[in-house]
């Protein structure tokens, strides 16, 4: 009766933590998703999804360029696109409800569940559910999930499907199919398994990888070859030559990233160092203390947790391309944090522990430590939300529907010119495209956005975005001028 008692008592706390983890991403996420914002290739997805789809099919991704095309011919106007980013949510509450069934062994699960929905609320992971174009990322990386759970298993059907399966999220986006590496990290550290069993976990996926990657790079190709595009620049591998420059930027970029959470700036060398040394720190104490307890080399179980991590970077590592963006370390920043994160909650409990208090208070005080990390979880989403996606487009929004009022109220207009700006729009230090103050400093976008609200208007006019600026500008009277430098001037 007892042991029966103690089981109802598990279960129900195991629901208990899984529904609040969902409540909480949901909560983090659902301003940004249902509110209507678009953001830089939405725009042309809206007015020519083909075209999007054939960029993303150059990027050696079918999948993806299929998804696009068929998902935006759905939507057509910018009020919907609410639904594509609501099927991003929707994938993200599940991948949580996934992770959290590798975590259901750990005596400390509820620390483990906090530790992963914290992790979840990373700038990576909020670009691909607060911009609609990345809409199908993170059910690449559910997809990268379920493969490798068969993968593990003994039947050799259920390991060919697995192939198919990562070779399908492989090419919807590598950096998120990839997420797999993390959670094999995260669940072996949170259920404190031995380095052997996380070593071979790591060992199955890479091979799983290898041969799932050969299977998509060679759909990809013949994908493009039946098309006929070619692929871009950046699929190229990177060379003999490039690769100390390519270790040096991987060292001084994306794995300094991964060590400052929640942080979007673009610091100096040095100031990057000062504010990833407390991160450093809980991970090398962290560490210490579990090898210690699993009585194992720390040099041993340090390199078992962080191989899996750095192989979710394989697509940047491989490619010649170094661009830094957030949405290529989805894995990598996700797993340092939630094993960051478990390794101080723990180290909190022991502190107020080594205090003698009452258990009450123990509890208050990890509870109070927890609520200001999700606290600081909650703040920083939202507020990358308003500054990135939410007040930009508004802002933006304003000023290009009051130039086109000025036109079709007053005249009959058969061509719209956009005139770029003087000098470049004005940046913040910022990491990747959260450093940009519009996103019409990227050309392609302009004469989209232009486009699209010209449709809300039910008008057909011709858009022409002329570039570079011209010295004079010869207009017509059927012809209407918004020039982008008005718009710069208003954002310095």
């Amino acid at each position: 009766m007892r042991l029966y008692m103690l089981t109802r008592r598990s279960l129900r706390n195991f629901d208990r933590y899984n529904l609040s983890g969902v409540f909480f991403l949901f909560s983090v996420y659902a301003p940004g998703v249902f509110i209507e914002t678009l953001w830089n290739d939405d725009y042309g997805s809206l007015i020519d999804s083909r075209g999007i789809a054939n960029h993303a099919l150059r990027d050696a991704r079918p999948t993806q360029a299929a998804l696009l095309y068929s998902s935006f011919k759905f939507i057509k106007n910018p009020s919907d696109t609410w639904i594509l980013r609501g099927l991003a949510l929707l994938a993200l509450l599940i991948v949580f409800l996934r992770v959290s069934q590798t975590i259901k062994a750990s005596h400390n699960y509820n620390f483990g569940i906090i530790s992963v929905a914290i992790a979840f609320c990373i700038p990576s992971i909020q670009m691909y559910i607060h911009w609609a174009n990345t809409w199908s990322f993170l059910w690449a990386s559910l997809i990268g999930l379920i493969a490798f759970d068969l993968w593990m298993t003994n039947s050799k059907s259920k390991k060919m499907f697995a192939v198919i399966l990562l070779a399908l999220a492989l090419t919807i986006y590598p950096p998120a199919a990839l997420f797999y590496f993390s959670v094999i990290s995260v669940s072996n550290v949170i259920n404190e398994c031995k380095s052997a069993k996380l070593f071979s976990d790591a060992m199955r996926g890479l091979t799983l990888l290898l041969i799932s990657g050969l299977v998509s790079i060679f759909l990809a190709f013949v994908t493009m070859q039946i098309v006929g595009v070619s692929p871009n620049d950046r699929v190229g591998l990177v060379t003999l030559f490039g690769i100390p420059e390519k270790v040096m930027w991987l060292l001084s970029r994306p794995l300094v990233i991964g060590l400052r959470p929640f942080t979007i700036d673009s610091p100096t060398p040095l100031f990057a160092l000062i504010t990833s040394i407390p991160v450093i720190l809980i991970l090398f104490f962290g560490v210490r203390r579990q090898s210690g307890q699993q009585k194992e080399l720390f040099f041993v179980r340090t390199s078992v947790i962080v191989v899996p991590l750095l192989l979710t970077l394989t697509p940047i590592v491989i490619t010649a391309d170094n661009q830094i963006e957030f949405r290529l370390l989805s894995g990598y920043c996700w797993g340092t944090l939630a094993i960051a994160t478990y390794f101080f909650l723990l180290g909190i409990q022991r502190y107020f522990a080594s205090l003698k208090i009452t258990t009450n208070l123990e509890k208050v005080g990890v509870f109070v430590t927890s609520g200001v990390l999700l606290v600081v979880a909650v703040f920083t989403v939202n507020l990358h939300y308003v500054q990135f996606f939410g007040s930009p487009y508004q802002q933006k929004t304003t000023f290009l529907n009051s130039r086109i009022s000025l036109c079709v109220d007053e005249q009959f207009v058969e061509k719209v010119l956009i005139v770029p700006p003087k000098l470049p729009f004005p940046s913040y230090k910022r990491l990747g495209v959260f450093s940009m103050s519009t996103d019409l400093a990227s050309p392609w976008v302009p004469k989209a956005n232009v486009e699209v609200l010209l449709k809300e208007r039910n008008l057909r006019i011709a858009v022409s975005y002329l570039e570079p600026r011209p010295s004079t500008i010869k207009v017509q009277k059927t012809q209407c001028v918004i020039d982008l430098e008005e718009f710069r001037q208003m954002l310095n």
